[in-house]
């Protein structure tokens, strides 16, 4: 390991300014106590144990935004995003508006943040996403400067409501938008996250099944999405029964959580590191739950910045059929 990685290690939050060596990688992943971080420590261990000379190491950092931040300023050469903060970053729009990270390049998607927008029962017109639009009290789309208000913000819009003139609230704990929903002081919130999302089960569970909906995506919907963000969102059902009392499946959505690395790595460290991957996905899906989706079959699965080659490489040579969209 050379300086500039243990001076990394050692700071906890600094990252040098020089660039690291090919074989010597450095993945941002996220604060401590949340998923990003465990994950991206346990592929750098698996990483560097499978693969000889490349050694790789993880260290905590801002997440999702910081993460592609901190690529294009050369300070990491992987981290974990997802895949909003990715299709900003590519486009040079929100968070980076007029500063595209062209450097940017996708590896894998990891696991999902499923679409949970949950509503009281009572504002439910058509059950649709649609619904958030018409709602007679606020709607808490998230923390002014969370994720998740950036990823609602994108897919209300992609839909055709107007943002501007929803009445918000901001709430940044699923927790408080919970009990804000119990009480009635909103009538909808966002809760995407991993299935299943405790502030769901929650609700479910003290407000009753016949009083809160999750919005369903309709075909059309899911479409508009994706052609404002190609290849960002899929379908995702929540299955009956994930949740107290909720006896029908839920044809909602996801985007993925995915691994970026810098365009500058060279293709034969990003083949190898992606071949470490999948040809150890036991000992990947053992590192934490949320890890048990990462799966060849759903490598490209909301990715929303194009592929290295490296991995481009590494996908044809296992069948998969790359999308013109995401190729470099």
């Amino acid at each position: 390991m050379n300086k500039i990685i243990a001076a990394a290690i050692a700071a906890s939050f600094s990252f040098s300014t020089q660039a690291i060596a090919a074989d010597q990688l450095v993945i941002g992943t996220g604060g401590t106590g949340g998923t990003y971080y465990p994950v991206g420590v346990g592929i750098a261990k698996i990483v560097s144990d499978a693969v000889s000379d490349l050694s790789v190491d993880a260290v905590s950092s801002g997440g999702s935004t910081e993460n592609v931040r901190l690529i294009g300023k050369k300070e990491i050469d992987l981290g974990i995003t997802n895949g909003v903060v990715g299709a900003l970053a590519t486009s040079g729009t929100g968070v980076f508006d007029g500063k595209p990270q062209s450097n940017l390049r996708a590896l894998f998607s990891l696991w999902g943040n499923t679409e949970h927008q949950v509503a009281l029962t009572s504002e439910v017109k058509t059950g649709t996403v649609a619904d958030l639009a018409t709602l007679s009290g606020k709607y808490n789309i998230g923390g002014r400067k969370s994720g998740a208000r950036t990823a609602a913000s994108l897919m209300l819009g992609a839909i055709g409501n107007d943002v501007e003139n929803m009445n918000m609230e901001f709430l940044a704990k699923y927790s408080e938008s919970a009990r804000a929903l119990q009480d009635r002081r909103i009538s909808a919130a966002n809760l995407g996250a991993g299935m299943p999302v405790a502030a769901v089960t929650e609700l479910y569970a003290t407000v009753g099944a016949d009083d809160v909906t999750i919005l369903s995506f309709s075909d059309e919907q899911l479409n508009k999405l994706n052609d404002a963000f190609p290849g960002l969102y899929y379908r995702k059902e929540i299955p009956a029964n994930t949740y107290p009392g909720q006896t029908d499946a839920v044809a909602s959505a996801e985007y993925a959580n995915l691994m970026v690395v810098d365009e500058n790595v060279s293709d034969e460290v990003v083949y190898q590191f992606v071949k470490a991957v999948f040809d150890n996905l036991e000992d990947v899906h053992a590192i934490h739950p949320s890890a048990q989706a990462i799966k060849l079959d759903t490598a490209l699965s909301g990715l929303s910045a194009p592929l290295h080659p490296g991995a481009v490489r590494f996908y044809e040579e296992n069948g998969l059929t790359i999308p013109d969209h995401l190729r470099p």
